[in-house]
Formats: C-alpha cells, structure tokens, sequence
C-alpha cells in the first residue's frame, strides 16, 4: 500500500484532536493512578508514557476502521472503496472507436473483463487489477468528490502493469494512468486509462462494485 492524497481533507487536523483526546484520557488516567498509588503503594506509569501509548492506540484504531465509521456519519471526506469491483474494459482507436482486432480463437482482444482489488484505511491504499494476461498496482492515487449535490468522488492513480510470465514474449511492462468516477452510492464507475513506455493503448471501463 502506499500513500494518498485527498483534496479538502486536513489529515494534521484529524491528528490535532487524536492528541486533544489522547491527552484528555492521559489526565483523566493519571488522576485515576495518582489516587490508586496513594491508596495501594503501587508504582505507576507516568503521564508522558500514558499520553503516548493512548495517542498510538487512538491513530491505529482510527486509521484502521474509525474513518470508515466518521465517513458514514458524514464527519470524513473520505469515501470508502474497500472491495473488489468487476470491471468490463475496451480499448480504443486513434479515432475513438472500438479496436477490432482477433486473436487466434477468433475473440476480440480488445473488449476484456477483469476485477479491480482496492485495499484502503485513512493512510494508505493499494488499487489492484488482474487480467487473463497482466497484473497492474497502483503507486500514486488523489482523490475528490465533484460538486454539486449529485458529485460523486474521482479517483486518480498512476500505476505499473507487469505481463504474466507466459505472455513476456507477446506484452511488455509498462506505466499507465487511470481516473475513475465513482457514483455517488459507490456502487458503480466508470473510467478511461492510457498506457505508455512499452504499451501505447487507451480506453473506457465500467466498474460494478462486487463486495466490500
């Protein structure tokens, strides 16, 4: 998984008020403490290491499932894509229009159906996509929801595709980049996408959302 970028959210202000409330429960622990060593003799953990340890569990449970929870609620810009969706592909001409190209079994190489992997928390994400012939991972992804009260969210990525090992001899590596318009339910897409460095191809994909 790697890295991503969302327009008009403020990852530092989520931060800010994880260590507010680190900070509060951090009080609230060392009263608490302070009172049960004066009672018991026990020797406790200072505020500091209280303060730490609560902020650490705060950002892992909020970057693993609390964003999804915030993002429901409508207190997160951030929608979730967790899941896998069915894609149905095609790949166009200079002029717009549908390749018409057939491989040895008399089958248009040029429609093709795939499923596209998304793996995602509040910190990072990972879009993948597999085909009879070729695997692609995403490397760098942005997104932003469209105005307007229909918008749904775009999602950008740049992405390497490598050809599977008995395809090397016919495919080659190579870079590409894809935009995808999520409905407003997310629960279809669509999408262009162009190759380049090794495969100069472009085209349109529809995506249907499988499971979550």
């Amino acid at each position: 998984m790697h890295d991503y970028a969302v327009f008009d959210h403020d990852r530092a202000t989520v931060g800010r008020w994880l260590g507010f409330i680190a900070i509060l429960f951090a009080g609230g622990l060392t009263s608490l403490t302070t009172y049960l060593q004066g009672v018991t003799g026990w020797e406790t953990f200072g505020a500091t290491v209280a303060t730490g340890a609560i902020y650490a569990f705060l950002q892992w449970g909020f970057n693993t499932w609390g964003w999804k929870y915030a993002w429901k609620f409508g207190l997160l810009s951030i929608p979730d894509l967790n899941g896998v969706w069915e894609v149905e592909g095609k790949s166009l001409g200079e002029d717009g229009k549908l390749k018409v190209l057939l491989d040895e079994n008399n089958e248009n190489v040029f429609e093709w159906k795939s499923e596209l992997d998304i793996e995602q928390n509040w910190q990072r994400i990972a879009i993948l996509s597999e085909t009879q012939k070729s695997d692609s991972q995403s490397y760098t992804t942005t997104m932003y929801r469209k105005p307007g009260t229909k918008g749904g969210w775009v999602v950008s990525y740049s992405y390497r595709n490598v050809p599977k090992q008995q395809e090397r001899g016919e495919l080659n590596d190579h870079k590409g980049f894809c935009e995808i318009e999520f409905s407003q339910d997310l629960h279809t897409g669509k999408a262009t996408y162009f190759n380049s460095q090794g495969r100069r191809t472009y085209g349109d994909m529809l995506l249907k959302r499988k499971s979550s």
